[in-house]
């Protein structure tokens, strides 16, 4: 059946009653035939039928409440139960129109006490009541309390000394929620507004994303919702997957949706690809039942595979499943096997007893996908799509790949609360052909490799993807020579009007590829390995290493509130539940945010102090000259009586404080360093050349306090309307330690390096493996837009990545630590140029796709 359980109601109107005088025939209904209490054990269900009517009850030791009662006329002629038989005196079977699975019900003498003066649905019905009735239906048929580390017990000895009838529903949902949220359970559920169910399950990196990629957009006024954002990146992911299948071979059902229950295609070198992102969704029509749906997908299934019939091997996606139908999931399975086996046993087992054994077995097909398939699973992989892997992971042809799955294989069991809400639980428990329970720990892939990372969906490559067709023997990486990638390179850079690119490509503690392209200033000079660029944010990391050092050093400390260090105030607007730390400010989750009209005037002129802002637009914008202390602009942007200082600075605009959302901010990340300056009593300048620049040989590398002495990139933004390229002054940021680092991609190489390395590099300690360590752990538990933050360093799964963003700037900082392989690529590339943003993007993709293939390219270099 859909995983989560319902009966019909209107299964309950049947046929006509016995006929006129003399008419011998039995014209009672399948289900009048078998009057008496029928209780469905385990499942908290009981009916009562009479020739009459039936009575349908849902109970629990505290009460029992009537959720239907409909009679049974006579002369009824559409019968909504499609089958109704005894298997034994004590058992009746009915099937359910519409349904796939038949329930089954045990006969009882007399219906349970509780349901001799059961309550009515009423919205007024006391929060009291409401809580008894919730507490003990999970106390009752919740399956694995114990298995989740649950005291049922010890939650209702808190929460009910908090209930009273005269709190609001608000209160009262809030009670129920908070009570349920530590099963972290797919399954369970409470709902207060029908279709919007709060459910909690198991964290998973795309959950992460989500919620952090809802935080991020805070800082541009965009007020997304958590549901919106996974939307958003479970299409961003159905993208991924397209872009490796050939054009002419991509289909998809439904066609006109962009949510897409199916796709799939063959690779350029015949790899089969299937995404499955549901088990219920597979009949066009909008009224379907669970039967129409089976058909409609067994139908489906059939034709995708006799189009994949030919094919090497199949990538079979199911990250992405949200659950559904499990006899749909075992239809589509069995087109992957050859001999009837058993799929999975399933039973409800709790305190109210013991159903029935259901097993279900694998039917063979005569034309089974007998190839190697990789079946690709997720942390968000849950329900039948569970279902599905126990049904494919004992195939011979079968390999799980990727992370385990949510670990909620349970059908839903749905009850009615008094006042109308819903909840729902998991009463039954899953075991696989081998006996093998999966519940909460879920299901183990045969090979570990992380199913998301933001940066994949940026960079429009899977891990996963890229795994199974390397071991399908084919290569997932597209082969460059260096000539042909220097070739690519160089026409984006034409189309973008970039003058200037460099690029350091890092294979195993080693720089593999160093180049530049392009001229670096008006007269031409031409751009190398170790040219200097100034890096935009990519400064961060800079910053993030020398502040790891420093706390190891013991100069500064990580969870101390950073008014102990400063002499001015920071007056957040709403009462904080606790001080704002440098912890919360290198992870953005300060509650700080950056109000464009005034970080803009952040940017002055080296040479004159004027506003680069002001001579842009030919504005008087900002102040003239600006004062470029930087104890000053915060005292200003920060405390109550500065000058610049409004409340919309902090998160509390959207009714936030701080360490509840991390919203990226350049101006926190510089306070982090002049909080490290005051604390250890040195110069940001002095601790990174001592902490990272002397030790790795960053020879060529500082931060730009004011104009650099030695060159630099010349840095250019394009006129608006003719296009053409504008030269900058040399300008700094106030907030000089999130953005004006100076350095080239060599001396960047060695930073890399030493990161990916556990600090080493050439073989000798260049930073402490400690430090690294903890720059690149994640240092707080709210998500973040890269899924976890080090030290400023975006940490997702096996990659640490920054990039920067600045007039005239496009830079990028990128490792694998699984593979030890990354890159650095600086730019004076263009963001406020669409055709320069977009070139930058496509370099940015091709440095990354050499990055991966530079063991063939350097061996096919001619």
């Amino acid at each position: 059946m859909v995983k989560g359980f319902s009966l019909l109601v209107s299964g309950l109107i049947i046929s006509a009653l016995l006929g006129g005088c003399g008419d011998t025939t039995d014209h009672r209904s399948a289900v009048q035939k078998h009057p008496g209490v029928w209780q469905k054990t385990a499942y908290g269900e009981v009916l009562d039928i009479t020739p009459q009517r039936v009575q349908r009850y849902e109970f629990n030791t505290h009460a029992c409440i009537k959720v239907a009662q409909i009679g049974l006329p006579q002369g009824s002629t559409e019968p909504q139960i499609t089958q109704a038989q005894q298997r034994s005196k004590a058992q009746l079977q009915l099937t359910y129109a519409g349904e796939v699975y038949p329930h089954i019900y045990e006969r009882k003498t007399t219906l349970p006490d509780v349901c001799r003066s059961p309550l009515s649905v009423d919205a007024t019905a006391s929060p009291t009541q409401v809580f008894e009735y919730f507490w003990h239906a999970f106390n009752d048929y919740y399956a694995f309390f114990a298995l989740r580390d649950m005291d049922w017990q010890a939650q209702y000895a808190h929460y009910r000394a908090k209930i009273h009838d005269e709190m609001s529903d608000d209160a009262l949902f809030e009670i129920l929620t908070e009570m349920i949220t530590p099963l972290a359970d797919g399954h369970v559920s409470v709902t207060r507004t029908p279709g919007r169910p709060y459910f909690v399950m198991k964290d998973a990196p795309i959950l992460r994303a989500a919620r952090g990629t809802a935080s991020y957009y805070l800082r541009y006024d965009m007020q997304l919702s958590d549901e919106q954002v996974f939307s958003e990146l479970v299409l961003d992911s159905l993208n991924v997957s397209q872009q490796y299948l050939s054009r002419d071979s991509i289909g998809s059902f439904p066609v006109q949706q962009q949510e897409k229950t199916l796709l799939w295609g063959k690779t350029e070198d015949n790899i089969g690809v299937l995404v499955i992102n549901n088990f219920s969704q597979y009949s066009s029509d909008s009224d379907a039942d669970e039967t129409e749906h089976l058909s409609a997908a067994t139908a489906l299934i059939d034709s995708i595979i006799a189009e994949l019939a030919g094919t090497d091997g199949l990538i079979l996606d199911i990250r992405n499943n949200i659950g559904g139908d499990d006899a749909i999931a075992l239809a589509i399975a069995s087109r992957f096997n050859t001999s009837k086996r058993l799929a999975f046993n399933k039973q409800a087992l709790n305190r109210a007893g013991q159903g029935g054994l259901l097993s279900q077995s694998l039917q063979a097909h005569p034309e089974a996908y007998t190839q190697p398939v990789y079946l690709l699973t997720s942390q968000l992989t849950i329900s039948a799509g569970e279902v599905f892997t126990l049904a494919m992971m004992h195939l011979p042809q079968v390999t799980l790949l990727g992370e385990e799955t949510a670990g909620a294989l349970s059908d839903m069991r749905f009850f009615t609360l008094p006042n109308g809400w819903e909840i729902s639980l998991s009463n039954e428990v899953y075991r696989d052909a081998h006996g093998t329970l999966y519940e909460h720990s879920g299901i183990q892939p045969d090979i570990a490799v992380p199913a998301f990372t933001m940066h994949a969906l940026e960079s429009g490559r899977f891990e996963s993807y890229d795994h199974a067709l390397a071991l399908l023997g084919k290569d997932p990486t597209p082969q460059l020579t260096v000539k042909e990638f220097e070739r690519q390179l160089n026409t984006l850079q034409q189309q973008g009007n970039i003058p200037a690119v460099a690029v350091n490509i890092i294979h195993d503690g080693q720089s593999v590829y160093q180049q530049g392209f392009g001229r670096s200033d008006e007269l031409g000079t031409a751009v190398d390995a170790h040219s200097r660029f100034y890096l935009g944010s990519v400064s961060k990391t800079l910053l993030g290493a020398t502040l790891a050092d420093a706390v190891e050093r013991q100069l500064v400390d990580l969870d101390a509130p950073v008014m102990d260090y400063l002499n001015f105030a920071i007056d957040f607007p709403a009462p904080l539940s606790q001080a704002i730390t440098l912890r919360q400010l290198i992870t953005h989750t300060s509650g700080i945010m950056d109000t464009e009209q005034v970080y803009r005037c952040n940017y002055f002129v080296h040479a004159d102090g004027s506003s680069l802002y002001n001579r842009l637009t030919q504005s008087t914008a900002c102040g003239e000259p600006e004062n470029t202390e930087l104890g000053h602009f915060f005292a200003a942007y920060l405390s109550q009586s500065g000058a610049s200082y409004q409340p919309s600075h902090f998160v509390s605009r959207f009714g936030l404080v701080n360490n509840e959302a991390a919203v990226y901010t350049n101006i926190g990340a510089a306070l982090a360093g002049y909080v490290t300056e005051q604390a250890s009593g040195q110069s940001l300048t002095q601790l990174t050349q001592d902490s990272v620049f002397t030790p790795l040989a960053m020879h060529r590398s500082e931060w730009a306090i004011t104009q650099p002495e030695r060159p630099v990139v010349q840095r250019y933004i394009h006129h608006p309307q003719t296009h053409t390229l504008i030269p900058l002054p040399d300008y700094g940021n106030i907030t000089y330690s999130e953005g004006s680092a100076v350095s080239t991609a060599h001396d960047l190489g060695h930073f890399l390096i030493a990161t990916m390395q556990q600090g080493k590099l050439n073989g000798a300690q260049g930073l402490k493996a400690s430090v690294v360590a903890a720059m690149l752990s994640p240092q707080t538990t709210i998500p973040s837009i890269s899924v976890e933050r080090g030290f400023f360093w975006g940490v997702d799964g096996d990659k640490i990545y920054h990039s920067g963003d600045d007039p005239g700037v496009l830079t990028q900082i990128y490792g694998d630590l699984r593979q030890q392989r990354g890159f650095v690529l600086l730019t004076n590339g263009d963001s406020g140029n669409d055709s320069s943003a977009q070139a930058y993007d496509e370099i940015a993709q091709l440095v990354l796709t050499f990055s991966y293939g530079f063991t063939q390219a350097k061996t096919s270099q001619p």
